[in-house]
């Protein structure tokens, strides 16, 4: 198997009668669910016209449909670019005009946004005819959004055999994923911890518990009432199911293993996380650009410093530490995590220069620091790339900066991350404001409410009388946040 569209007839091939999705107290086999995509595709093709290597941008919350379109465009040969629902208006129309998607597909909620591209809902998109079997090995097939240092994020393409790898890598570190078994798909599904997840867990047969969005206390009963076996979540939603005072009497005996990542985590959430779900933990690292995870920490080695470890690479991965140079370094030292292999994406969208710089001699520069110790084992220390994580999503301060440094009162600013307890990081703005000006942090956040997104807005402003220079004029970036990481043991959380 090489593409999406192979996986979902071979799965209905297989076993056309184990259900594909359980969404909402309804279910779809994988028959129902090839069919129905295999109708989508071919009304797609003859009454659109979409063409191999178009691009159609889908916009919504999870939800069954959102999957059937993801597999019907890989058999109709076209590209699904999945957008960020979070985002302002104003963001996904500068993501949609850089793309320049000959469709969108939108949910009834996000349907009237005007984003100057033809819009249909799903209820809306046509359908009939026989698979077009259009889908070609080594062509892309989804493109998600990444963040870019100038504030404007890129897509980065990937093949359906980027992502199936992943898969394949997964399915020798868990021997837990089982056809027939359930899986819980609560990501979004325009992260590849969404798509890329449920994805995967097709590959082993399982049935997606899929869930519109988080909601905790809704989510923890889904996931008793269905017995999910096998989930894949991000700290910031662990801490809020541990948080929960249902959860210490829940049944959550049909836990086989959680798989855990897109952000550090703190061991000691990790501690009470495996107290209260009682089942095997698995660490996993990876960048979108890599399709999702290259790295798996299994549970046999949550112990002692490896807690601080996201594992080693998955096979068929290879991954180094590299001085700036790209020479490589001996265990122990730090410098940037370097990944190669068959998850690696094909490129940026229209972005030649940034795929250059991001991947050199055939080796993905992660942008993260790390080191990697005598027996493979990688530890992420730091980030290189100006980049801060909250609650998963990645958020570039120059995104921010630029926003801030529109306001009239504004003279200098500065975006850093600091520590956060529910979402790992937090923006804080650091501020320089004109002299006289009557500017408070309140107003200042209030002000940026329909500019940037919810989760990139700052949580806190701190005003200074000037912002740490070198002697090139070059902002200390490190100096700003060193105070709000004292103590801690690496510079991410």
């Amino acid at each position: 198997m090489r593409t999406l569209a192979e996986l979902i007839r071979w799965r209905a091939q297989r076993h056309p009668d184990i259900d594909a999705i359980w969404y909402e107290g309804k279910t779809q086999t994988y028959g129902e669910l090839d069919r129905s995509s295999s109708e989508l595709a071919g009304g797609l093709v003859q009454q659109l016209g979409l063409m191999p290597g178009d691009r159609v941008a889908i916009l919504d919350k999870n939800c069954p449909e959102y999957l059937e379109l993801v597999f019907a465009l890989d058999k109709a040969g076209v590209v699904a670019a999945p957008l960020n629902w979070r985002l302002t208006p104003r963001e996904i129309k500068a993501i949609v005009d850089d793309i320049k998607p000959v469709l969108l597909v939108a949910g009834n909620d996000f349907k009237d946004l005007a984003l100057g591209v033809k819009t249909l809902t799903y209820a809306e998109l046509p359908r009939g005819g026989a698979d077009p079997r259009r889908d070609v090995d080594g062509a892309v097939s989804t493109q998600f959004c990444t963040s870019g240092t100038t504030g404007l994020p890129k897509g980065a393409m990937l093949t359906g055999a980027n992502l199936l790898n992943v898969g394949l890598c997964l399915a020798l570190e868990m021997p837990e994923m089982r056809e027939g078994g359930r899986s819980l798909v609560c990501m979004p599904l325009f992260h590849t911890g969404g798509t890329g997840w449920a994805v995967w867990s097709m590959q082993e047969g399982m049935t997606l518990v899929l869930v519109r969005e988080i909601d905790p206390p809704k989510l923890l009963d889904v996931i008793v009432q269905q017995k999910v076996e096998t989930a894949l979540l991000v700290p910031a939603v662990m801490l809020f199911l541990t948080e929960l005072p249902q959860a210490r009497a829940a049944d959550f005996s049909a836990f086989k293993h959680i798989v855990y990542g897109t952000a550090p985590i703190a061991p000691d959430l990790l501690k009470r996380c495996i107290e209260i779900f009682k089942c095997k933990f698995c660490q996993i690292y990876g960048l979108t650009e890599t399709s999702g995870p290259f790295t798996c920490l299994p549970f046999e080695h949550h112990h002692g410093e490896k807690l601080l470890s996201c594992g080693r690479p998955m096979f068929g991965g290879r991954a180094k530490i590299v001085e700036e140079n790209g020479e490589e370094l001996p265990p122990g030292e730090i410098g940037e995590i370097c990944y190669q292999g068959e998850s690696l994406m094909v490129g940026y969208w229209a972005r030649s220069e940034a795929t250059a710089e991001a991947i050199r001699n055939g080796w993905f520069r992660s942008g993260d620091a790390g080191y990697m110790d005598e027996n493979g084992f990688i530890f992420v220390k730091d980030r290189i790339k100006d980049m801060i994580v909250s609650g998963s999503e990645n958020i570039y301060p120059a995104e921010i900066e630029a926003v801030l440094a529109g306001h009239p009162d504004v003279v200098e600013c500065a975006a850093i991350g600091i520590p956060d307890k529910k979402w790992g990081e937090s923006v804080k703005a650091v501020v320089v404001k004109r002299s006289g000006s009557a500017l408070t942090e309140a107003a200042l956040i209030e002000w940026m409410r329909d500019k940037v997104a919810g989760f990139k807005r700052p949580r806190s402003v701190d005003f200074v009388d000037k912002l740490p220079r070198n002697a090139s004029g070059k902002l200390l970036k490190r100096t700003l946040r060193e105070p709000f990481w004292q103590g801690m043991q690496r510079q991410v959380n």
